[in-house]
């Protein structure tokens, strides 16, 4: 498990991005807009922790990166060498979800439904 920082290139937010952000985070605008002003991150979550912020994760990126918007991603701390690609990640939140999906149905063979 390891932790995620999302930040968003200032230069390539917009006015109606705010509220996409503030959708998945739960932030205020102001707080949001300071974020941003100060690469800060607007996101982070330990992965594969919590199910809904892997959702949240996944939906956000999915969303601002269709609109526009640059996103930087770290892993555990920000600095250059712990930068991940959104498709590294994207691909690692597929992967968690095909293993689940493979052990729910080893444990419905195994156990029976239930």
């Amino acid at each position: 498990m390891s932790k995620i920082l999302v930040l968003l290139d200032k230069n390539t937010v917009q006015t109606k991005h705010l509220a996409m952000v503030k959708k998945y985070t739960n932030l205020g605008l102001g707080d949001i807009k300071n974020r941003i002003e100060n690469s800060s991150p607007i996101f982070e979550c330990d992965l594969f922790k919590d199910e809904d912020d892997d959702a949240k994760l996944e939906k956000l990126i999915t969303d601002l990166k269709n609109n526009g918007v640059k996103i930087k991603i770290y892993e555990e701390e920000i600095s250059s060498d712990k930068e991940v690609s959104i498709k590294y990640l994207m691909n690692r939140l597929n992967r968690f979800k095909e293993i689940q999906a493979q052990n729910e149905l080893l444990d419905d063979l195994m156990y029976g439904d239930d």
